[in-house]
């Protein structure tokens, strides 16, 4: 049985070694780029052979790039790209394997991009970039310049989007397989309002933007992508919040009253490693039915492995989206990041249920080693965020600072974990509920490997405030722990129900264990364990 990945790895090879220059194959023709005078020797100045093998691209043709550097210096070029394709369909842009678009024209001055390397502007259909490979010569600061850049216009309701000056223009059928991109001085590939793509095999690097970022599109399949060191999300998915359907021109962005079929719908994304960065391994805002599977995110200090937001009006941040829904994420690995999983609503004064109401599901998580938190569910206001799910999560950490590397929900209601598990190297507080109401919690363990007892205060590893709920099985494991430490505490105005006060206590001079059943309200009185020698 061939795998669909090999599939798409053999098709491409099949693709490229078809193309030759100057030739037509079952009615395809083929532009070579190098009978416009390209060199690709890396040092001529290739934009204007370049330029014109694009302007001789029909509809069922093929740009192929033979093997070789062609180096792309012209700046500010006409169309804003090196490459661009509009008003064409069943089009391939096809390089060998070991041919490279490089792109110098960088602003001497300013040090800042003057295009982008590949633009696919409406309206086009059916769209093949396969083997691309584009880096700019230099890095630049964040400006213009975008690897690959794809851009329609979704529809609502049948009506174009208020701010749109350009015609309606719908882009569908794009595909990007086994395509590169390196220090872009934006994103690496930026889709906006596109229907029906597919990404296998994509490579991104030390861009200054994302890496892969969707805005308004539907039908996404995304499979084998990997980014490095990008400047901002390692993967985007993002659509923004207005009050009526539109485009700001000014930073090319849609934006929609609330979930759509457009607002980046119908995603399957699986197998991607996001490694550094300096936002987030994956951004969800304004999505709508995403699952996202066999995700590796390490060393994303800035940011969250996984960040699934909202932002309303009037919260006191520069853009603005609805929660997401039908958000599912299975096989999750963060090592390594400053925030594993993040659930955050940023609700306004209104009480607008589009910005707290999430439907966020994970099935499998590993978090190691996250410095703040492990697992964040939290809103900034005292409207509580809603509408998390964890199957399974298994919590390692050292941290002593931030959030202590374990769980932390605040401002929320009707949170569902299933079973979670959080391994600690010191006694700090690994679990924690703040202003919470129905919580509920199958089975939760903590358990502490410091060897020995500490001199200080030990904090309680479990803490509720003026929070209730349910967790079925609670247990604790600290050998080393102190006949006088008190795992599960509340605060002063709340405190454990009462089968916690009367929970039984197996304990040796060596090794304290717990495992009770606990309903906490905040009314309740406090409890401590008894401890026996």
């Amino acid at each position: 049985m061939i795998s669909r990945r090999k599939l798409l790895v053999s098709a491409s090879a099949a693709a490229a070694l078809a193309v030759l220059p100057g030739c037509q194959r079952e009615g395809r023709t083929v532009v070579d780029v190098r009978s416009f005078g390209a060199r690709g020797d890396g040092a001529t100045d290739d934009s204007h052979a370049i330029q014109a093998a694009v302007s001789a691209l029909r509809s069922s043709g093929t740009l192929y790039f033979p093997r070789g550097t062609y180096r792309f210096a012209q700046r500010g070029p006409a169309g804003a790209a090196a490459i661009l394709i509009t008003g064409v369909s069943d089009v391939a842009v096809a390089f060998e394997p070991g041919a490279e678009l490089l792109m110098d024209n960088l602003d001497p001055i300013a040090h800042a991009g003057t295009s982008h390397g590949v633009l696919v502007r409406g309206p086009v259909s059916r769209i093949s970039l396969r083997n691309v490979n584009i880096r700019w010569a230099e890095n630049a600061k964040r400006s213009l310049g975008d690897g690959i850049r794809v851009v329609g216009c979704p529809t609502h309701d049948g009506s174009p989007p208020t701010g749109w000056s350009g015609p309606r223009a719908p882009v569908a059928g794009i595909s990007l397989s086994d395509c590169v991109v390196r220090s872009s001085p934006q994103a690496g590939v930026i889709m906006l309002g596109v229907s029906d793509v597919t990404v296998a095999g994509l490579r991104v690097a030390d861009t200054q933007a994302d890496g892969l970022h969707f805005n308004a599109c539907r039908r996404v399949m995304v499979d084998d992508y990997s980014a490095v060191d990008t400047g901002d999300d390692g993967l985007a998915l993002v659509t923004y919040f207005a009050r009526e359907f539109s485009f700001d021109e000014t930073a090319h962005t849609f934006a929609f009253p609330s979930l759509t079929e457009w607002s980046n719908t119908d995603f399957s994304i699986g197998n991607v490693s996001v490694v550094g960065g300096n936002a987030n391994g994956v951004r969800i805002a304004g999505a709508n039915r995403v699952t996202v599977g066999g995700l590796r995110v390490a060393g994303v200090r800035s940011g969250s492995a996984v960040l699934v937001d909202s932002a309303e009006p009037g919260s006191d941040v520069g853009w603005n989206y609805v929660a997401s829904r039908a958000v599912h994420l299975t096989d999750i690995t963060a090592v390594t990041c400053d925030t594993g999983i993040h659930l955050l609503a940023r609700p306004g004064g209104s009480g607008d249920r589009r910005f707290t109401d999430f439907d966020l599901r994970v099935d499998d998580a590993t978090l190691s080693d996250c410095s703040n938190w492990s697992l964040r569910a939290e809103s900034l206001t005292d409207r509580k965020v809603s509408g998390l799910r964890i199957a399974r999560c298994r919590i390692s950490s050292t941290s002593t600072t931030g959030g202590n590397g374990g769980v932390g929900i605040g401002n929320a209601q009707g949170i569902s974990l299933g079973t979670v598990s959080i391994r600690h190297a010191d006694p700090v507080v690994a679990f924690s509920a703040v202003n919470t109401a129905l919580l509920a919690v199958d089975r939760l363990s903590v358990a502490i490997s410091k060897s020995y007892q500490p001199a200080d205060t030990v904090a309680p590893s479990v803490w509720f405030d003026n929070s209730d709920g349910v967790i079925n099985d609670l247990q604790f494991d600290w050998p080393a722990a102190p006949c006088w430490w008190n795992p599960l505490r509340r605060s002063a105005e709340g405190a454990c129900g009462d089968n916690v006060c009367d929970a039984p206590v197996s304990s040796s001079e060596a090794a304290v264990s717990w495992r009770l059943g606990v309903r906490f309200r905040p009314s309740a009185t406090t409890g401590r364990r008894r401890c026996r020698r």
